[in-house]
């Protein structure tokens, strides 16, 4: 949403950014009849990844996230912007699109200036056009940190995110049927039903055989046993599917980090090619003006 100002009250603002800080007053009032203070509410999307990049913006007042969706297609925030700070640089210098998504964080008020006033204006004042290759220089610098230190997506929360109630149960069984405290549990059973039925049930009376529920060859035991490891074998051979499985999405997870990192790379290198042709050209016109203001 642009608002119209006087041309000294947009000066007056335009002389608290640090990009336009050290042009005089006759040189401010000059630069605001091209600027338009533009406001946008928290949340306001400024500019689209993709969007032509016709202007360049200064934040006066507020704050600005930039932002990008992953392979993921979730958010990741490339830099928050304060105020002095500029946005729409890249896209602006090199004629192309949007590489970024822009949004306000909070109630926002920046200066909008168009691409051909910025060019005119980097090519009126040589210092400017040095603090924008800085500050390019350092988003360059702050991209590269983001791209070395970003966290592919964890294949077992993935995993977490999607199991069954009968799927958690399985891990759960085969994790503790694979234990040595099931061992010793199952084995201490074993004893004493054992010991049970043949010696202390077998002195008892109620028969030859005295009180045993299950006289050697412990029939019903063996029928517990045989019960058990029907049952128990099903459900390890669910975990197990279920762990070969989280392999496979782990070497799909590979795969798919070390293409994305080559093609991140390859696109990283391709835009530090053209931000250092840019920044060349910049420094080339910047040294030629100021050769131009010695001999004046």
């Amino acid at each position: 949403m642009s608002e119209s100002l006087s041309r000294s009250e947009e000066a007056e603002a335009l002389s608290r950014i640090p990009l336009f800080r050290q042009l005089d007053q006759t040189e401010l009032e000059n630069l605001a009849e091209s600027v338009d203070q533009v406001h946008y509410k928290a949340g306001e999307v400024i500019f689209h990844a993709n969007d032509p990049g016709d202007a360049l913006y200064v934040i006066d007042e507020g704050a600005v996230r930039i932002w990008v969706h992953d392979a993921d297609v979730k958010e990741v925030t490339l830099s928050e912007l304060r105020p002095g700070e500029f946005l729409g640089e890249m896209a602006v210098l090199d004629g192309g699109e949007r590489s970024a998504n822009a949004t306000a964080i909070v109630d926002s008020t920046l200066h909008r200036l168009s691409r051909d006033d910025v060019q005119s204006f980097l090519l009126r004042y040589p210092h400017a056009a040095t603090d924008v290759i800085r500050e390019v220089a350092a988003r360059l610098r702050q991209t590269n940190l983001l791209v070395s230190q970003r966290v592919t997506r964890n294949v077992n929360e993935a995993m977490e995110e999607k199991m069954t109630v009968g799927q958690r149960v399985a891990d759960k069984v085969a994790s503790f049927g694979g234990s040595w405290t099931f061992i010793f549990i199952y084995g201490g059973f074993l004893i004493i039903w054992m010991a049970t039925n043949t010696f202390l049930l077998a002195r008892m009376g109620r028969g030859p055989d005295g009180a045993q529920f299950d006289p050697y060859p412990y029939i019903l035991l063996n029928l517990m046993l045989s019960m058990t490891a029907a049952l128990q074998a099903p459900i390890i051979m669910m975990s197990q599917n279920r762990a070969g499985e989280k392999d496979r999405l782990a070497a799909e997870q590979d795969f798919k980090v070390n293409l994305k990192s080559e093609l991140m790379l390859e696109e990283m290198l391709r835009k530090d090619k053209e931000r250092g042709e840019k920044m060349n050209e910049l420094v080339e016109m910047v040294r030629s003006l100021q050769n131009a203001q010695k001999s004046d």
